[in-house]
């Protein structure tokens, strides 16, 4: 039975197509290679927008972060915590 090229089913195996090609130019490091630091310091002020924060924690560890530390600090002092050497990273939220 012949099988019928549909606009979706060529779509689809061009994008992975140029997928596989891209994979290979990009050269995306491994998680194998020694990290410069393996301590991360994330920011924990109790809201509900860090959720993606603890998410990403099991994909730190798989990339080589073997300590990772939720600091509790307050939204509106997260800045200065990241100039003074207390966070590494933080979400700073304007509305506030």
């Amino acid at each position: 039975m012949p099988m019928i090229q549909t606009r979706r089913r060529f779509l689809s195996t061009l994008l992975l197509a140029g997928v596989a090609g891209l994979s290979d130019a990009l050269h995306l490091p491994a998680a194998a290679e020694t990290l410069e630091t393996t301590t991360v310091r994330l920011v924990n002020d109790g809201s509900i927008c860090i959720a993606p924060l603890f998410a990403a924690e099991e994909l730190l560890r798989a990339e080589g972060f073997a300590d990772i530390r939720f600091v509790p600090i307050p939204a509106d002092r997260q800045v200065k915590a990241v100039a003074d050497g207390k966070l590494d990273f933080a979400l700073w939220k304007p509305y506030l």
